[in-house]
């Protein structure tokens, strides 16, 4: 009898400790910070960017689909999604008739863009439909700004590249006249009186610069 009862005292404290940890483990996870998945990454920089045209919303104008490959004409993988392009607004602005894709690689006239969120990469060749430029064509005499949530040597503005110690620092809300890209560098006007350096792509050649029409980003990129 005294084997039975402490089998069944011993069962009701496993249980009781089981409870326990179940309810403070909801506790902790209703506690827990929210970690946004959905969270933007600055894309890389690659050669430029091709503007592709497409249909607008209200036009029954149809387009035919662009294949992907993973090699210029060989082993093709697939159709482009426009769903799935990034628009990437908080860099180029808002735009209606054109989805911009970041370009990689160039062959003749075959594209390698990143086509997806994740970054997946894939040749196409546009054609007519789109406006490919070098980043040194796209960006010059453009009014840009620093994206957000950059480190703080980001945001540095020099007078020569390299030159210590840095002017001035700029701000995300801040816009200046891009004169001319070289290498990792820009020049830039942040006033009429002024011509200095910033970087426009980092040491992991993502982009550190957008359009000032670009929209403010709901989350804080990184």
């Amino acid at each position: 009898m005294t084997t039975q009862r402490g089998i069944v005292a011993l069962c009701r404290y496993l249980l009781s400790a089981c409870l326990i940890a179940a309810l403070w483990s909801a506790v902790c996870v209703q506690a827990a910070p929210i970690v946004n998945a959905t969270a933007q990454m600055r894309p890389y920089s690659g050669i430029g960017v091709l503007m592709l045209e497409v249909p607008m919303a209200s036009s029954d104008e149809t387009f035919e689909p662009l294949r992907l490959y993973d090699d210029p004409a060989i082993s093709r993988k697939g159709e482009l999604n426009l769903a799935d392009v990034p628009r990437h607004e908080w860099i180029f602005g808002p735009s209606s008739t054109a989805a911009p894709l970041i370009v990689m690689a160039r062959k003749t006239s075959w594209l390698k863009v990143a086509y997806d969120d994740a970054g997946r990469e894939a040749w196409i060749n546009p054609g007519r439909r789109g406006n490919f430029q070098t980043w040194d064509v796209f960006f010059k005499g453009q009014a840009g700004r620093m994206l957000p949530g950059l480190q703080k040597r980001h945001y540095q503005l020099y007078r020569q590249p390299g030159s210590e110690p840095p002017l001035a620092s700029l701000t995300p809300q801040q816009s200046f006249k891009i004169i001319q890209l070289d290498g990792d560098w820009a020049v830039v006007m942040p006033d009429l009186n002024s011509l200095n350096w910033i970087h426009w792509r980092d040491e992991d050649g993502r982009l550190l610069i957008g359009l000032e029409r670009g929209v403010a980003p709901a989350n804080q990129q990184r």
